[in-house]
């Protein structure tokens, strides 16, 4: 082979490697006995400071009952603790900033205190994807920790949203 050749051969390999979309999360469906079907998208992310996070967004639908919508955030256990009861901010574009209900009620009813979870039923409405969401998370001791989701998570959260028991 010769060199002209290789050297096309390898730039083409690199410039493919730059053009090629990450794979992203799907959507996973469970049946959890005896009547409850559970949609969920499970993402890592960072924050400001390059902390990993956990975002599960997932939608519990419990018989006939109306279904439940939350987003749980886990960090780090020991780097992190959450701040309960307090909303979950979000700033879904400039002239727009939400406050997300906390789930748990107090520091002891949550399953871990690096865990926050929150109640996304009120503003499924609001979910634009054509940008990114800022989430700031109320964490202990004044700490504030910034993860920007960017559109493809909110797109994966918006087909959450739209499942049917059935489907």
């Amino acid at each position: 082979m010769s060199k002209q050749v290789f050297k096309f051969i390898l730039v083409l390999g690199l410039m493919c490697l730059l053009l090629i979309q990450p794979a992203y999360a799907v959507i996973r469906e469970s049946e959890i006995p005896p009547d409850i079907i559970l949609y969920k998208s499970i993402q890592t992310w960072r924050d400001q400071s390059k902390n990993p996070w956990q975002l599960i967004f997932f939608k519990e639908i419990k018989g006939d009952n109306q279904p439940t919508i939350n987003l749980r955030l886990v960090g780090f256990p020991d780097l992190f603790e959450f701040n309960h009861p307090q909303p979950l901010i979000i700033k879904i574009r400039e002239d727009l900033t939400v406050q997300v209900p906390d789930v748990f009620t107090s520091d002891q009813e949550a399953f871990a205190p690096n865990m926050g979870q929150y109640n996304f039923k009120s503003i499924v409405d609001q979910l634009e994807s054509n940008n990114f969401w800022l989430l700031e998370l109320p964490l202990k001791d004044g700490e504030l920790s910034r993860i920007k989701v960017p559109y493809f998570i909110l797109e994966e959260w918006k087909k959450i949203i739209v499942q049917k028991a059935s489907e």
